[in-house]
């Protein structure tokens, strides 16, 4: 405190601690919570910014339990209390502070299509014209205007409009919760992330790209793709700058309960209240053109009793239906009651909170449960997990809340909620439900996530049950995964919450439950590429207080790093393996370790090391039985043989690797097999069986569309054929190689692409073409570190000047080749 006793923020250690302090600084003033409220309201209202909290917002930011807080919210409400503007930026500074240490704004929601258009939609004419409008206009539309006024569902109809129009070949959408109460604004670099991977591009080499290679590659994707692009509730400018294209030919659209500037030649698109004449078409269609028709007067007075907000409007529609026995003019003097009794002077918060007093308990306890869910949509049995009830009662329940339309259901049948609505029925939450029953509640929720992503994974990928810990059954039943399609299915469209309930078990307390979730999805994270979400919840595991649980961690992690190219970061995460293994005792676990760690040292071309990390790895391997991780011991041990010529016993060692992984359904390692027991073959003068083994990856590789051992397959096939003399085919599979190697930034594969084809071109007598190609590669290779497919580089472009005539150059690159060569012992 002030020397005079005021309440400081200074010292406050996370939001809990300075909502404490905002609200003392309230009760220090002598300001009620309504006087307060209305304060904010006016001073938004003078300064001309649209975006103006509901009281429960105001309430809401002064009371324990927030995950995060609206800096600008917490400056205006200090301003409110305290003109002094040194005041107001001391206050904002800790709440930006806390908000650094705190923030999950990796975790983003994110969509390739766009969501459906509302049937409830009316009027906004001008506004549709406004941004659909033809000519040479800016290609990016910012529409803002107050929460529930229909920002969002204005972008959705003018972008199914423009995407129908104009041939859209991409469309994409983003959830950048700019205004969410418990959880930080969507990190722009996150969102790209998962942008790119919309776009073919499944994450391999993200971290490496970095912010402007990202920026960079997403730009490059959606040029003369006429792309149509929905960023939702943007916070500020700089949270979309990095979304948006550099060209013409599409358009972004933006929308944001503030004025947003800093946004060169935007068009801006202001929305206040629906007109008197569109609120009354919205109440016709939602409720019928006979009811309003029987007191237009009362539907009137509805209207303009909800602000002419289409939210509201839906709400109380919803309402309007399941009380039949009631007139408008009913309704009407019921919102002006309880406007009155209670002095709700937000409209929107009037709207819900009648329709919200009109549930029954059950269906009430439902949708404030729903408004604690991590994530942004469930489906019918997460909440019956999350109510404790059985299936066909979640489903009553869930069709109560639709039916009052204060839960919207998506084409999928899955169930979410407007952001009003959540805040709301959040703040609800908290006052209503004891903390011990909203934790058993997401316990429960964490409880059925857990047991059906271990079912799941077992379709997903049974050769590795052993890897995943036993856990406990739920009392709601794990959906039926007939197939791995269908497992897949499932495992994407609950990533987000699967990763969502695991962070919030931990913060929860649940530390070593939520470590269980880093070996259930360790796989299907690593093979679709969802690096981000693996970090998150390796992260999670690693500070587990077993040991043994670190080490599985720091095993995947590992993994995760290899991957991506980050090798030494790999390399130190395996050793932190290695080391917790053997303390532990655990020599299986050890010993696949140990493999991993094989494959970093040959990433940078140590093969000996390498070689002597398989083989340890494969005596371990049988000693314990483990199959899965005897075959690619194995297979490792064929891929070391084959880097030294060794082609007899790189067979050997690769039949027996095959045999094992068909026999325990290991798809991914078998793809990878056929692929080197095809070079093996090509090695040996079979050319013939070479291309029927690449054939067979290729065609396993599509067939369960796996993107690393397909585009790996291509460069087998294009490398032989150009071999062959048909330079033609071979360009053609190793431009679909490369096209492929740089859609899912696969580095290593790029670069043997690039080397490929500077080889073919150079057999038609393209030296020109050779060379370029070849320095694409050496700067890739230079990049990523791999020696090896350098000198390969260096050895392409000597020859291609020798055949131009630079006798200089020839020279100083067949150097350069032969002393890699030499430093990495294959000369």
């Amino acid at each position: 405190m002030d020397p005079d006793g005021t309440p400081e923020p200074v010292g406050a250690g996370s939001f809990d601690e300075l909502a404490a302090r905002l609200n003392s600084l309230r009760g220090w003033n002598g300001v009620s919570y309504r006087e307060l409220h209305r304060r904010v309201v006016r001073a938004r209202r003078a300064a001309g910014n649209p975006d103006l909290p509901v009281f429960n917002t105001v309430y809401r930011c002064l009371q324990p339990g927030r995950r995060r807080m609206d800096v600008d919210l917490v400056a205006d409400i200090v301003r409110a209390l305290a003109a002094d503007e040194a005041v107001v930026a001391r206050w904002r500074q800790v709440c930006q502070v806390i908000a650094g240490l705190t923030a999950d704004s990796s975790w983003v929601t994110v969509a390739g299509e766009l969501p459906a258009d509302s049937t409830e939609f009316v009027g906004r004419h001008a506004e549709l014209a406004a941004i659909t409008g033809g000519g040479e206009r800016s290609p990016v539309v910012v529409v803002d205007g107050m929460a529930g006024v229909g920002k969002t569902s204005l972008a959705v109809r003018a972008a199914h409009r423009l995407a129908h129009r104009d041939g859209a070949e991409v469309r994409l959408w983003a959830d950048l919760r700019g205004y969410d109460a418990d959880r930080a604004p969507a990190d722009p670099l996150a969102v790209l992330d998962e942008f790119l991977r919309r776009l073919g591009v499944p994450g391999k080499e993200i971290h490496r790209l970095g912010p402007d290679g990202r920026q960079a590659t997403y730009r490059r994707l959606l040029a003369d793709r006429r792309p149509v692009v929905v960023l939702d509730n943007a916070a500020d400018a700089d949270q979309v700058c990095p979304l948006l294209p550099d060209r013409p030919g599409g358009i972004v659209l933006i929308t944001s309960r503030r004025r947003l500037t800093g946004l060169a030649g935007a068009r801006l698109v202001h929305l206040d209240a629906l007109p008197e004449t569109e609120s009354l078409d919205m109440l016709r269609r939602l409720v019928g053109e006979a009811k309003v028709a029987e007191d237009t007067e009362a539907a009137a007075r509805i209207a303009e009793l909800v602000g002419h907000l289409p939210l509201a409007l839906t709400v109380v529609a919803g309402r309007i239906r399941n009380r039949r026995d009631w007139t408008l003019r009913d309704h009407a003097a019921r919102l002006a009651e309880r406007r009155d009794s209670l002095r709700v002077e937000d409209e929107l918060e009037n709207a819900i909170g009648l329709s919200y007093a009109d549930l029954p308990a059950d269906a009430a306890l439902l949708l404030r449960l729903l408004a604690i869910h991590p994530g942004r949509d469930v489906d019918t049995r997460a909440a019956a997990a999350l109510a404790g009830v059985d299936l066909p009662k979640a489903e009553a329940l869930l069709g109560e809340l639709v039916a009052g339309s204060l839960v919207q259901r998506s084409v999928q049948d899955r169930f979410g909620l407007h952001d009003v609505v959540r805040l709301y029925a959040a703040g609800l939450a908290r006052d209503v439900d004891a903390a011990s029953a909203r934790r058993a509640a997401l316990g429960r929720l964490f409880g059925y996530y857990r047991h059906a992503a271990c079912r799941a994974m077992d379709r997903y990928a049974p050769h590795e049950c052993d890897r995943r810990p036993v856990v406990s059954t739920s009392d709601v039943p794990a959906p039926d995964f007939a197939d791995v399609a269908a497992a897949t299915a499932w495992l994407d469209a609950e990533r987000h919450n699967l990763v969502g309930i695991t962070v919030l078990t931990e913060e929860q307390g649940g530390h070593e439950d939520a470590a269980t979730m880093s070996p259930i999805l360790n796989r299907y994270l690593y093979n679709a590429l969802h690096f981000a979400d693996a970090e998150i919840v390796h992260g999670i595991a690693v500070r587990a207080a077993d040991p043994l649980v670190q080490a599985s961690a720091y095993l995947s992690l590992g993994a995760v790093y290899l991957r991506s190219n980050r090798y030494q970061e790999s390399i130190d995460r395996l050793k932190q393996a290695l080391a917790r293994y053997e303390a532990g005792g655990d020599r299986a676990s050890w010993a696949r370790a140990l493999n991993n760690l094989g494959n970093a040292f040959d990433r940078l071309s140590d093969f000996a090391a390498a070689e002597d990390c398989y083989r340890q790895a494969l005596l371990v391997h049988r000693e314990t039985g483990n199959r899965t991780s005897e075959s690619r011991a194995l297979g490792n041990l064929g891929n070391s043989a084959m880097r030294v010529g060794d082609w007899d016993k790189a067979e050997a060692y690769l039949d027996e690797a095959l045999a094992i992984m068909l026999e325990v359904g290991d798809r991914v390692g078998e793809c990878l097999t056929y692929g080197n027991l095809g070079t093996v073959h090509e090695q040996q003068g079979h050319s013939a069986e070479a291309l029927g083994h690449y054939r067979r990856a290729l065609a396993t590789a599509r067939e369960f569309g796996y993107p690393f051992p397909e585009t790996e397959a291509l460069l087998h096939i294009g490398s032989l054929l150009a071999r062959l003399g048909e330079h033609d085919d071979a360009l053609t599979h190793l431009t679909e190689a490369l096209d492929l190697a740089r859609r899912n930034s696969l580095g290593e594969f790029e670069i043997k692409a690039l080397n490929g084809i500077g080889i073919a071109l150079g057999d038609l007598g393209d030296a020109a073409g050779s060379i370029t190609r070849h320095r694409e590669a050496l700067a890739v290779a230079e990049k990523l570190g791999d020696r090896y497919e350098q000198a390969r580089a260096h050895k392409g472009i000597g020859h291609g000047a020798a055949v131009a005539g630079d006798t200089g150059m020839a020279d100083e690159h067949g150097r350069k080749a032969q002393a890699l060569l030499t430093e990495i012992g294959l000369r």
